[in-house]
């Protein structure tokens, strides 16, 4: 992920390239609904059409609340890998097996919780295909795109979308929080949050507000952000390339060591 939040309609160059996940979402057709206690999907009649995602506020929470059962990653990824082959199996035996090119992900991780999507998405135990982890991957970020939309429903409120953003990184598993893509993705909604309220009350972002949620912050995270705002009006290409984020020396921000 670039890291691929979208600051909407900040100005700064940095926050420009922080687009492809929700922008990704939206395409999905994410939004947030009133009613409220699961994900809901409808396609627009074309088989090959992306799933929309609605999660509600009580959705997300469900998602991310303390609903795992108590087992140990290996367990989880062995179950996600034995829940995939059902699923192909099942659609196979419905006459409609499924196919990289025309199948609908969003059908297949049907069901999945975000504990399993991310030992899919991470290849946990080197058991999921490429396109299997591009699959969970694209659906981890269309949650959190929804955890947004459902935060700022109005899209008008820059600091309480990215603080939604925030919150849902927060509640993740320890798996999940472990990886670099959650770094980056938890320094750039942070990084959002503060740009969204320096907007919205006028000034810089050293708010009391932003000061405290940035200090509980892991110190990966931290080093980060702090590169972020170091190098904010830099243009998009000197910050990230876009897309999930597996090694820091792979975004640009990086490339000649941590920014000064």
């Amino acid at each position: 992920m670039t890291a691929s939040i979208a600051l909407a309609g900040s100005t700064s160059s940095f926050t420009q390239s922080l687009s492809s996940r929700t922008s990704a979402a939206n395409a999905a057709g994410v939004t947030a609904k009133s009613d409220a206690t699961s994900a809901t999907k409808s396609t627009s009649g074309n088989p090959s059409a992306a799933t929309v995602v609605s999660l509600s506020r009580g959705a997300i929470a469900f998602l991310l609340g303390n609903n795992w059962p108590q087992k140990d990653f290996k367990t989880v990824t062995l179950e996600a890998r034995a829940a995939l082959d059902t699923k192909y199996a099942d659609l196979k035996s419905k006459g409609t097996p499924f196919s990289n090119i025309s199948g609908n992900f969003n059908q297949l991780l049907d069901g999945f919780e975000r504990r399993s999507l991310y030992a899919i998405s991470s290849n946990s135990g080197g058991l999921f295909s490429e396109d299997e982890q591009n699959y969970a991957f694209s659906v981890m970020s269309q949650q959190q795109g929804a955890a947004m939309s459902a935060a700022d429903p109005l899209g008008t409120d820059v600091a309480a979308r990215f603080k939604g953003s925030n919150d849902f990184l927060d509640k993740v598993s320890p798996e999940e929080k472990t990886s670099v893509d959650w770094a980056v993705q938890r320094a750039a909604g942070q990084y959002g949050y503060e740009e969204g309220l320096a907007r919205a009350k006028g000034e810089e972002s050293e708010s009391s507000d932003a000061v405290k949620a940035a200090s509980a912050l892991p110190p990966l995270v931290k080093i980060i952000l702090a590169a972020m705002r170091a190098l904010k009006n830099q243009a998009p290409h000197a910050i990230a390339t876009g897309g999930r984020v597996r090694d820091l020396k792979d975004m640009p921000l990086f490339k000649g060591g941590v920014p000064a």
